[in-house]
Order: C-alpha cells, then sequence, then structure tokens
C-alpha cells in the first residue's frame, strides 16, 4: 500500500512537472503575456537527442555553460537545437552550422524524442500560433511536430494545415526567411516580399485524397485556400493566369463550407475578378464580363447565407455590383459618341482610337461648314460604355472612367479649348474628394443642367460595404465646386438639374 502510494504521488509530480508548466506557458503566452520560459524546459535527466527551442526574439549560445562566458552564436525565437547535456541552468546543444554550445535554461524549452512530447509540441505550437510575438516559435514547433509524424509514419494533416497557417501569418508580419519553415523572398508588382511556399498544404491535400469522409471536407477546404494563397501571395497581371487565379477562386466560394476558407475564398475571388473584369472591359469581351458578374454575383449570395454574421457575402455582392457598374450600358467602351444640337451648330463628340492609344475627337457642323479636331491634352484611359456626356450648349463633356479596378470615377474637360480631363474628385471638395480614398468608388453621371453649368453625379464609396443609398452630388462646371450634395432629398438634386 505504502509503495502504490508513493508510486502514485511520483506520477502526480511528474505530471505536474511535464504537463502543467507548459499549459501553463502556452495559456499566458497565447494571451500576449510575455514571460520566461524557465518553466516549461525539462528538468535535468531529459534525454540526449531532445529537441530544444530558443525561445526569445534573441538569445546567444556560450562557449561554457556561465552567465559571463563568451558567446559563440546568436540564436533568434524558434531556433531548433539538439540537446547533448544537461546542467541545472545551462543545456549543451548542437545545430547545423552552429558549434556546440550552451544556452542557458531559462531561454530554452525542451521537449522529448517520445509521442506524448509531439503531442505537447503540437498544443503549445497551436496555443503559441495565436499570439504574433511568438510565432516564430509556434511554427518551429509545429515544424518539428509535423517532421516527427511524418517519420513515424503517422501523419497528420491537421498538423499540416495548423503549421501552414502559422507559417503564413510568420510571412504576413514579415518573417525573416527560412529554409526550414518554408519562407522564401518573391518578387512582386510591390517589389520583394516575404511568402510562404504552401509545402504543409501539400502535403494535407495529400494525405486527405486517401480520406474523402465528410468530416475531414472543412480540413481540405483549408488546405485548398492555402495552397491557393501561396500559388498567388499578390494578385496575377498577366491575363491568362489572373483568369486562372479568379476561377480557383470563385470554385472554392461556389463550394467552400468551412467559414475560414470561405471567408478567404470570397475575399480574393472578390479582387482577382474586379482587375480581370477590367481586363474583359478593354479587349471588348462584354460577354464574358457579363458572366463574371453573373457568377461574383451567385457567390456573394451564396457566401451571405452560410455566414449570415459576417460583411464577406455583402462584400463580395457589392463587388458584383462593381462589375455591373464597369459594364455601363453593355456596349463597347470605345468607340463613344454623342451629339448635341445649340442652335444652328450641331457638336459630335467621339471617343475613338485603340487601346492605351485613345482620343477625344470634337467635330462641330455649322450648316455646309464642318470642322473636326484631338483634343490632344485631354486623353480618355478606358470609360465606361455609355457614359459619355456633353452639355447642352456644347462646350463642356464628361465621361465616367475606370482609372482601377474598383474605381469608377468621374472626369470632365472643357471642348472650347485643349486641356486634359480631370477627375471631379481633385476639382471639388467635400464628400466627392474624401471618398475618393476609400477601397471601392462607383460613380455614375446624372448629366447636364439644362442651363449647361451645373453637372449633377452619384457615389457609392465603401470599404468593406457599401452604405444605404449613394451620394448624390451637383458640382460647378466653372469651377468645379461642390454647391450640392445629398443621400435622401433627392427632389432638391434633381430641382438643381432642371
Amino acid at each position: 500500500m505504502q509503495l502504490n502510494a508513493f508510486l502514485k504521488e511520483e506520477a502526480m509530480k511528474e505530471f505536474a512537472r511535464m504537463f502543467l508548466p507548459r499549459f501553463v506557458i502556452a495559456l499566458f503566452l497565447s494571451a500576449g503575456i510575455a514571460i520566461a520560459c524557465s518553466f516549461a524546459v525539462a528538468a535535468v535527466g531529459e534525454p540526449p537527442g531532445s529537441d530544444v527551442f530558443a525561445t526569445p526574439r534573441e538569445a546567444l549560445l556560450r562557449e561554457r555553460p556561465a552567465a559571463g562566458a563568451r558567446a559563440v552564436g546568436r540564436l533568434t525565437q524558434g531556433t531548433r537545437l539538439s540537446l547533448l547535456e544537461t546542467r541545472e541552468q545551462f543545456l549543451k546543444v548542437e545545430a547545423p552550422g552552429l558549434p556546440a554550445g550552451w544556452i542557458a535554461r531559462e531561454v530554452a524549452v525542451v521537449f522529448g524524442p517520445d509521442a506524448a512530447s509531439t503531442r505537447d509540441m503540437i498544443a503549445v505550437g497551436r496555443a503559441f500560433g495565436r499570439n504574433e510575438g511568438n510565432r516564430r516559435l509556434a511554427a518551429g514547433l509545429l515544424e518539428r511536430a509535423s517532421q516527427r509524424l511524418r517519420e513515424g509514419k503517422t501523419p497528420d494533416p491537421e498538423v499540416e494545415v495548423l503549421l501552414g497557417e502559422t507559417s503564413e501569418g510568420l510571412a504576413a508580419a514579415g518573417g525573416t526567411l527560412s529554409k526550414e519553415i518554408r519562407i522564401v523572398e518573391k518578387s512582386g508588382v510591390a517589389g520583394a516580399r516575404s511568402s510562404y511556399d504552401g509545402a504543409a498544404f501539400e502535403r494535407a491535400l495529400e494525405m486527405l485524397a486517401k480520406d474523402s469522409s465528410p468530416e475531414r471536407a472543412a480540413l481540405r477546404e483549408r488546405a485548398t485556400a492555402g495552397i491557393l494563397r501561396a500559388r498567388y501571395p499578390e494578385r496575377s497581371t498577366a491575363l491568362p493566369l489572373l483568369a486562372q487565379e479568379a476561377g480557383a477562386w470563385l470554385q472554392l466560394t461556389e463550394t467552400a463550407e468551412d467559414p475560414l476558407a470561405l471567408r478567404s475564398a470570397a475575399e480574393r475571388a472578390g479582387a482577382a475578378s474586379l482587375a480581370l473584369g477590367r481586363y474583359l472591359l478593354a479587349l471588348g469581351k462584354q460577354d464574358e464580363l457579363g458572366k463574371l458578374e453573373d457568377r461574383v454575383g451567385a457567390a456573394g449570395g451564396r457566401v451571405q447565407k452560410l455566414l449570415a454574421d459576417s460583411s464577406d457575402g455583402v462584400r463580395l455582392s457589392a463587388r458584383a455590383g462593381v462589375l455591373r457598374a464597369m459594364r455601363g450600358n453593355g456596349a463597347p467602351a470605345f468607340p463613344q459618341e454623342i451629339k448635341v444640337v445649340a442652335g444652328p451648330k450641331e457638336r459630335i463628340v467621339r471617343i475613338e482610337g485603340k487601346l492605351g492609344a485613345l482620343q477625344l475627337v470634337v467635330e462641330t457642323r455649322v450648316g455646309a461648314t464642318r470642322d473636326a479636331g484631338v483634343r490632344k491634352a485631354a486623353v480618355p484611359i478606358l470609360p465606361v460604355p455609355g457614359s459619355l456626356r456633353v452639355s447642352p450648349d456644347g462646350r463642356s463633356v464628361a465621361w465616367v472612367e475606370v482609372a482601377g479596378p474598383s474605381l469608377l470615377v468621374p472626369v470632365a474637360t472643357s471642348l472650347e479649348k485643349d486641356e486634359p480631363a480631370r477627375e471631379i474628385a481633385f476639382l471639388t471638395s467635400g464628400r466627392p474628394l474624401r471618398d475618393r480614398s476609400l477601397g471601392h468608388v462607383v460613380a455614375s453621371l446624372a448629366g447636364f443642367s439644362k442651363d449647361s453649368q451645373r453637372l449633377g453625379l452619384t457615389i457609392d464609396a465603401w470599404n468593406e460595404k457599401p452604405g444605404p443609398a449613394p451620394r448624390y452630388s451637383v458640382v460647378s462646371v466653372v469651377t468645379g465646386e461642390l454647391l450640392f450634395e445629398t443621400s435622401k432629398d433627392v427632389k432638391s438634386f434633381r430641382r438643381l438639374m432642371q
């Protein structure tokens, strides 16, 4: 009886020594509390070959087991070492590319080579991954746990997905390059950036290919989303790649049910579709643009139903609305033509030419006299089909320009002199100028007033999702001054446009 009581007491001590300290430190660090890791390390007697990880942002590897000993190396957080020998306050370790040396126990965490320690490694890595300050350590722990499981012929796709998502977060925060964690540097439009190569997601999908059970569906969707994020770390610029990117994300948005995967897919499907839509408009492929709009709209409706408590579906549906506005009246973006008759004078205004070399052509007819010329300073870029407007007196012209994938802005210029077409937002003040800085801007022209002195326009502008109603604005044709704006008093707006 006494022996059994003694063994039971020793077992409880071992449980407290091995499990509780790791649980406590994981709990504190996941809450963002920086504490020393001396409680997380193993006691004297941990077998050689155990995995040792440096826990602070930087730790010193010393020549001897003494606080004042010469430093022979600097270790970043998450650096994995192999245990050679233990002392009361120091651990002797080694690692490829580093000399054997000593690291203080208080800046290290140790995991034995057994399966239970591997499970501990996963649990602590999961907790640490939620805290940006410890994410590099989390990635190191999860990478080693994944390696152990694969070496032991017991791979786990859930660990692979967790490793991939943690590594992505580390790369997004500017994590340093790491061959072991597979964070690499990629060059893009915005310059070089750190990016995770998606290796863990690839392994997860390979494992899940043998398990088609519904219980694993969410894991498959997260792994698929991770692979796509690694494949397209930033939006593609070449049309074939952009079409592939938009199609891949839309397909996942149309099928995924896991909230994490669905949110990721919806955001990227929307962004890629807007860029693709601008390409299709420029190439005159209105039918394809219409199909893309329908597909994005249907996907947005699906996301709204599945994620009713979030704005992801509303945001995607709003982006379908941007594609709809981009299509205009469904005709080609160019050529466009509009005529106005003022007394004996007829004025015809056209946007024509080739993409990248569009021209604003003005033709004036009075009886048998005809005069035509190009306004060289006013260079259209990509006008919304059917948006061209000319004032009743034939002296001013305006249209909506697709200035970016999510930026449809009104521009105006004089027909009496050769001057650049200017964005109305930059000519005025108030809401139109403030709206210009938001992520999505969709403008349309109500036209000129009968006396040709005022121009009416509506603007929908938002970051996350549109407001309840567009903003109605009236600006002076001569000065660009904002004369009136409202989101409710539509009667006054119409009266000013008389």
